[in-house]
């Protein structure tokens, strides 16, 4: 029976079948390659067989074989940080997922449009930004349909909101939502291991461990340019094709971003994220 897997607890391994039946199982010794989250995999009579080759593999948090990423961010209780957020969608353009910002908490905001503005970029530069309350269940039905089909990761720093939308958007689920740390104004842990959860329009959404920044030393200086959309009309427009699109004459992009057409807080990101990946 093929099946993918939903979770890796103490050894055993919880592969679901097309209905989404959940079965626990061990392993073979003979599969070598570690399995994790969303691999697909043959099991019988409560044994994993065959591990099928992945499409992707996110390496933190480690899942596979996705194809969505949602990145929730809150308003306030945390705040949002964007430096933070260009860190996601890098990974996410390295993984080569379609990235969905979720923006909870609006009902925290008193001027949507204020808030609205520190995303037009994000629009602009080809992303979807969606705005949410789960307290009061605005925009979800919109985010639901945007869910469909897909095996779908949900990430972001802690306290965002994460396990209360799965709440809202799973039937049955009744993950621990954690509290708001006073002190230090962000979210308390409240997942402890990757799961995929079942939604009812066939897809799957793998709720992570939260954490604040992601880690991009897998990425080379050189390619991290092609994880920035903006970047990609002015990519052959340079004067030299070897671009860092940092420092040289007769740069593109930063002739676009003088003009104002790509954002300076993004671009100021990029060279900054460059410069960590050369060692600077």
């Amino acid at each position: 029976m093929k099946g993918i897997v939903t979770r890796t607890v103490g050894g055993f391994f919880f592969p679901a079948d097309k209905e989404q039946n959940i079965y626990r199982t061990g392993i073979r010794g003979r599969i070598n390659k570690r399995i994790y989250p969303g691999d697909y995999v043959e099991f019988k009579n409560g044994i994993i067989e065959k591990l099928y080759p992945r499409n992707n593999l996110l390496i933190r948090p480690q899942v596979a074989n996705i194809d969505q990423i949602l990145i929730i961010l809150s308003t306030d209780n945390p705040p949002y940080h964007l430096r933070n957020l260009d860190r996601f969608l890098i990974v996410s353009e390295k993984a080569g997922l379609n990235p969905l910002i979720i923006i909870n908490k609006i009902d925290l905001v008193e001027n949507l449009e204020i808030l609205q503005k520190d995303f037009q970029v994000y629009e602009k530069a080809g992303y979807r930004v969606y705005y949410i309350s789960v307290k009061g269940r605005n925009g979800l039905e919109k985010l639901c349909k945007e869910l469909q089909g897909h095996i779908n990761v949900l990430t972001g720093p802690s306290g965002a909101g994460k396990s209360s939308l799965l709440n809202s958007i799973i039937r049955g689920a009744k993950l621990q939502v954690g509290e708001i740390s006073k002190k230090l104004k962000r979210g308390v842990h409240t997942t402890k291991h990757v799961q995929l959860l079942p939604l009812d329009n066939e897809g799957w959404v793998a709720d992570t461990p939260g954490f604040n920044s992601l880690d991009i030393s897998h990425i080379s200086p050189n390619e991290l340019s092609f994880f920035y959309p903006e970047f990609w009309d002015y990519h052959n427009k340079c004067k030299f094709r070897a671009c860092s699109h940092t420092h040289e004459p007769g740069c593109a992009v930063k002739k676009a971003f003088k003009k104002g057409i790509i954002s300076e807080r993004r671009y100021n990101n990029y060279c900054n994220f460059y410069n960590e990946l050369q060692g600077e």
